[in-house]
């Protein structure tokens, strides 16, 4: 035990040391994953979201958004979002741990796991996430505006139920690990001299499943548990992620100046 926290302190003075050392005009390269997603494609339709006002104000500045909600043409499928943040110069306050931020809002975490999926980039490049299978209780306002619990029949709290995937896309590498995204960064720096723009991504879907479960109507939507909720998701990604990954090496952003370095300041 004490080796390990021997070798992780190591590591983040190491880090820290190249943070310091290194010039603050580091060229910054882009992110794989395009700035822009469609607005419809297949048989999807697209509908931009804001940003909560409190994730704006705990990020710096140059930190920039992305957020689609897509819902099915044919109103058979569960809506799918997609949201992605791309980090600023401050690559360790831009981006941090999804987990926090979803238990923060109230998400309680009911199971989560990291594997790969095959078969889902257009490149045939395997694509690392992290899912994250949670539920969040249902409110809803009353005459006087204030937020009160959806209650069952019975009179116990209603949820909704979420298949949350996310991972982050950098300039030539795509990780699902908060601690892999650090490594890469103190590689870069060390020995290519510039930074990864990352571009932390998540797309969700409720499980329409557990709705049902709980008495509530879909109407023509089709009833998923959570095996195929994440089959949607898939089927899903694999036409949107042809449209907006880059090759490795390959991805541009207009936010950078010719030299690589953010325009923000």
């Amino acid at each position: 035990m004490k080796k390990r926290a021997a070798i992780l302190l190591a590591v983040v003075i190491t880090f820290v040391g190249v943070v310091i050392a290194f010039p603050k005009g580091a060229q910054m390269r882009a992110s794989r994953l395009s700035k822009e997603l469609p607005e419809q494609f297949g048989d999807w339709s697209g509908r931009p979201q804001e940003v909560g006002s409190r994730e704006k104000a705990v990020l710096p500045g140059d930190t920039e958004f992305e957020r689609m909600e897509y819902r099915h043409l044919g109103k058979t499928k569960p809506p799918v979002q997609v949201s992605i943040v791309f980090s600023g110069k401050n690559l360790s306050q831009s981006i941090h741990r999804p987990e926090v931020c979803l238990r923060a809002q109230g998400w309680e975490f009911a199971s989560e796991r990291y594997f790969i999926w095959d078969d889902i980039l257009p490149n045939g490049e395997r694509l690392p996430v992290k899912e994250i299978i949670c539920r969040i209780a249902r409110m809803e306002k009353n005459e006087s505006g204030d937020p009160v619990a959806v209650l069952l029949p019975n009179g116990e709290q209603s949820y909704e139920w979420r298949a949350f995937y996310y991972t982050f896309f950098g300039h030539s590498k795509i990780v699902s690990g908060h601690y892999q995204r650090t490594g890469e960064d103190i590689k870069d720096r060390l020995f290519k001299g510039y930074d990864q723009r990352w571009a932390y991504a998540t797309v969700s879907s409720f499980i329409s499943q557990k709705f049902v479960d709980q008495g509530f109507v879909v109407g023509s939507m089709e009833v998923l548990d959570e095996v195929e909720t994440k089959q949607h998701i898939v089927e899903f990604l694999q036409e949107l992620l042809p449209l907006i990954v880059a090759d490795s090496g390959e991805g541009t952003d207009p936010s950078l100046s010719e030299g690589g370095i953010l325009n923000h300041e």
